[in-house]
């Protein structure tokens, strides 16, 4: 029997035992008369009386609040002890839970797993919001803290004062329900000091904004399930078609289908159903899908099979963990009308799921345009400076073997000169002031005579990890971006000082009057030059990296994330998405804005090409 289902009986067990009820704040000892104790043990461990296995509370139900319980586990165990919270009833229920054997090394170390009809689909939620690293320390009571506010959750570890794991949307959305403990009963994890406090005042920071995935195909009908034994994956199911009875779903915001929020499992083995979608072509055409599903499926169009594969656990190698994702790609020969996409998808364990959407589509709003491409010759393009003297564009390329150099590009697209300057060591961050071009890279900063293209002076940067970009203000003070270290820098004459620490990965600069915008993981701050007081003017999503800032010319900034996002920050406050490159993947690093031209030069990193939008704004 899977863990899903062994929670889901004993939830059950506990649901038909005993009547939920509101709680005070709460602290139960380990007995009967405060826990269904029927898949769990009672014991002594690191000198407290400690549970192992799975339990629930008698007569609690927590909507808002907080739920405190210590954990302690044995080196590399796999355990995957956890909570369960807002239990509705024997498949339905909200978790987290963390893996010990993957600490301190991966990204995934604690997880939140929302439960429908029995499920555990941690294969389907994975990645950022949903998982997290954490530093699990074995043979010792690690505390962990889970607080819990309308549609949010944080999650906290030990004394940690940031959470490990925001989570900013439950997938089962807001209830109360009663409290459980999750583990093995093999002695590799216990829990001990279970707290509880209800609070439905409880506040959370707003989220991070989430903008919409473009392209994600959204619309499906889902047939019953059915058991796998007999089914021929290579071959139409067109008896089953004709019979099924079409469920409509629409996709998350993620463009996954979670199968498991519809129908409950089949059986103990692999379980099927079918999906099918429309997609309308106006002439017979090539459309390119990326997708990814769990376990196994077989992809039909009009009828013919395309693809079949497996991404069940350890399918493909002892490491493979399934996790469904944008990861397979297909070409779909459309022809011109309707056509169905219809998938038989087969599920054994972790997730029964599927997402979908075309490959390599941009969104642009109006007023965006792509003028030029340039795609030769250039190596990691990183940053982008205009040269109004020279009416032409520096690029530095950020690797090449040891052989880096700076190129020089006209507005029309044109490499004037591609090694414009050589010696430098993976250079980042550019800045023209006058006849002198900043650009940073592992020696330190260089100043270099654009009119005798050489380098005139490189001032070492001692102290700085890794320095990334520059900015200078009004009165010659130079400002760099230490990205691993959290710091900006500021030098005045030959004076380098650490100015503004704690910033989470500090990135693009930008200096006005008498402030310095800093780009950040998830926002954009701006820093009074006096006195170092900095506030947040705008937040972006999780895991988005601010990797450039120019002024728009009408008070207010265009602002690109490094995955692919560009916006416009208005005087007013409003942030506007602008372009979104990121399903093709195409970087936006850091960029540079002409305003006689309205023209945003962009290079593009790991797509070694440099890219121009012209942009029209109010």
């Amino acid at each position: 029997m899977t863990t899903g289902k062994k929670m889901a009986l004993l939830a059950s067990m506990l649901l038909a035992t005993a009547a939920v009820a509101a709680a005070e704040d709460g602290a139960a000892a380990f007995t009967p008369d405060h826990w269904d104790l029927g898949q769990a043990k009672v014991v002594e461990h690191l000198g407290r009386t400690a549970l192992m296995g799975t339990a629930f509370l008698k007569e609690v139900s927590l909507r808002n609040g907080v739920i405190e319980v210590d954990v302690a586990t044995t080196a590399r165990s796999r355990s995957y002890p956890g909570v369960l919270f807002r239990v509705q009833d024997a498949g339905n229920y909200e978790r987290v839970y963390v893996r010990p054997h993957r600490s301190p090394f991966y990204d995934d170390v604690v997880q939140y797993g929302p439960v429908f009809n029995g499920a555990d689909s941690w294969q389907l939620y994975n990645g950022p919001g949903l998982t997290a690293a954490l530093d699990v320390l074995p043979d010792c009571w690690n505390h962990l803290r889970i607080v819990v506010s309308g549609s949010q959750a944080q999650v906290f570890w030990n004394d940690l004062p940031e959470p490990v794991l925001a989570i900013d949307e439950l997938a089962r959305g807001e209830s109360a329900g009663g409290i459980g403990l999750s583990g093995p009963l093999d002695s590799s994890a216990f829990f001990s000091n279970v707290r509880w406090t209800p609070d439905d005042g409880l506040a959370l920071p707003p989220p991070a904004p989430r903008e919409p995935m473009h392209g994600i195909l959204a619309g499906w009908e889902v047939s019953a399930p059915f058991p796998a034994i007999g089914v021929d994956f290579s071959r139409y199911p067109g008896e089953r078609i004709t019979a099924a009875a079409w469920k409509p779903v629409t996709a998350d915001r993620r463009g996954m289908v979670d199968v498991s929020r519809y129908y409950s499992r089949r059986s103990r083995a692999t379980d099927c159903v079918l999906a099918r979608t429309t997609l309308a072509a106006e002439a017979d055409s090539l459309l390119e899908v990326d997708f990814g599903y769990s376990d196994i499926v077989t992809v039909f169009l009009n009828g013919q099979p395309l693809y079949s594969g497996s991404a069940a656990y350890q399918s493909r190698d002892r490491s493979f963990l399934g996790i469904v994702g944008y990861n397979d790609g297909l070409y779909l020969p459309l022809r011109k009308g309707d056509n169905e996409l219809l998938l038989l998808l087969g599920e054994t364990m972790g997730g029964w799921g599927f997402c979908f959407r075309r490959g390599r589509e941009v969104f642009a709003r109006d007023g965006v345009k792509k003028e030029w491409s340039v795609t030769e010759g250039l190596a990691v393009p990183e940053a982008v400076t205009y040269d109004p003297q020279a009416d032409a564009c520096y690029v530095s390329n950020y690797f090449n073997e040891g052989q880096e150099f700076l190129s020089k590009v006209s507005l029309a697209g044109q490499v004037i000169e591609k090694e414009w300057l050589k010696g430098l060591r993976m250079p980042t961050g550019l800045l023209v002031r006058g006849n002198t071009l900043y650009a940073v890279d592992r020696s330190g900063l260089n100043l270099i005579d654009i009119r005798g293209k050489r380098i005139v002076k490189t001032i070492p940067l001692p102290g700085v990890r890794m320095a990334n970009d520059v900015a200078v203000d009004r009165a010659g003070n130079i400002y760099v971006s230490d990205t691993p270290a959290g710091i900006v820098f500021r030098m005045r004459g030959e004076t380098l000082e650490p100015w503004l620490k704690g910033l989470e990965r500090p990135n693009a600069l930008f200096c006005e009057k008498n402030r310095l915008l800093i780009g950040q993981n998830g926002k954009l701050i701006a820093a009074d030059l006096g006195s170092g007081t900095a506030q947040v003017l705008a937040r972006f999503e999780a895991g988005s990296n601010i990797d450039g800032i120019e002024p728009d010319g009408a008070g207010g900034y265009w602002v690109g994330d490094h995955s692919g996002k560009l916006f416009r920050f208005s005087a007013s406050g409003e942030k506007t998405l602008l372009l979104d490159t990121s399903n093709p993947d195409e970087k936006i690093a850091d960029f540079a804005y002409i305003p006689g031209r309205k023209l945003l030069i962009i290079p593009t990193f790991d797509g070694n090409s440099v890219a121009a939008y012209s942009l029209e704004h109010p």
